[in-house]
């Protein structure tokens, strides 16, 4: 089935040199500076097939993880894969799988294995937005609700269990959860989405608080982020009034907080959010 194919590759890459000291996770690193590097570890990021998913990933193989791409579009999640086995010398590994389903966690973590190791860091980052928009509150039915639900949170709730779990019995880890402004502040006619991710936010800091000191689990809060391929609409346009930065975020600028929160550098962070918004007030 589409749904649970699974491809890997590795390629050589040029070789990172040794730097000084070398941390418990095997990462390299200089004395006394902060450590961004993820040599040694494991990834999962989901909707990795493009825009701030695919930066993550991309970020991620770059500071040394393995990492497993995971992404409902087959097309885009394997020229992204492709991409990354071409420009790192990192395993990284695709498998098509919908959040939101039943059997995702099982298919996602079947594929994990493949990884070599247990997994260290999870960044749930796919999302939908539903088919609301225009839609009052008081009209949306509950399959809409439904539909959202699963993706935004029943998905990554279900991935951080099945993760997480092995993480506490192990050597810990990170999970990272991709939340938003609409979870933070009403965004009329977008109930189910920005509910969901207000949930989100809420289920980040239980992980944190129940997870604490094995595992770190915190969210990343993007604001108006370009999207490849896409022109800026006219909602966009209206809101760059409120961004001091006067600009759209670039996927690349979201994924800077990723490699953050899922290295050493920020063993002492857990149960926050990082607002990546050109300072938009929410």
């Amino acid at each position: 089935m589409r749904d649970r194919e699974l491809t890997e590759d590795k390629v050589p890459g040029t070789a990172v040199p040794a730097l000084p000291a070398t941390n418990q996770a095997g990462s390299q690193t200089s004395p006394g500076s902060p450590n961004f590097r993820l040599d040694g570890r494991r990834a999962v990021v989901t909707g990795a097939s493009k825009n701030i998913g695919a930066a993550i990933a991309a970020a991620f193989a770059g500071a040394g993880a393995d990492v497993l791409l995971v992404a409902r579009s087959h097309d885009e999640l394997e020229r992204t894969a492709d991409e990354l086995r071409a420009g790192t010398g990192r395993r990284i590994l695709s498998v098509q799988a919908d959040v939101g389903a039943a059997d995702a966690t099982e298919v996602i973590g079947s594929a994990a294995e493949l990884l070599g190791g247990p997994v260290d860091v999870l960044v749930n980052n796919a999302f939908a937005t539903g088919s609301t928009f225009g839609t009052s509150v008081f009209d949306v039915d509950d399959a809409a609700w439904s539909e959202v639900l699963n993706v935004n949170l029943m998905g990554p709730f279900r991935l951080a269990r099945a993760f997480g779990k092995k993480m506490l019995q192990g050597g810990g880890g990170s999970i990272i959860n991709v939340v938003s402004g609409s979870g933070f502040q009403p965004t009329p006619t977008l109930a189910p989405y920005g509910a969901s991710k207000a949930a989100l936010w809420m289920l980040t800091r239980y992980l944190a608080a129940e997870g604490a000191p094995t595992v770190r689990a915190n969210a990343i809060c993007p604001g108006l982020i370009e999207r490849a391929g896409q022109e800026m609409t006219g909602g966009q346009r209206a809101l760059l009034s409120q961004v001091p930065m006067g600009r759209l975020g670039q996927p690349d600028e979201v994924a800077g907080a990723a490699v953050y929160l899922a290295s050493d550098a920020s063993s002492y962070t857990t149960g926050e959010v990082i607002f990546v918004n050109g300072g938009r007030p929410w």
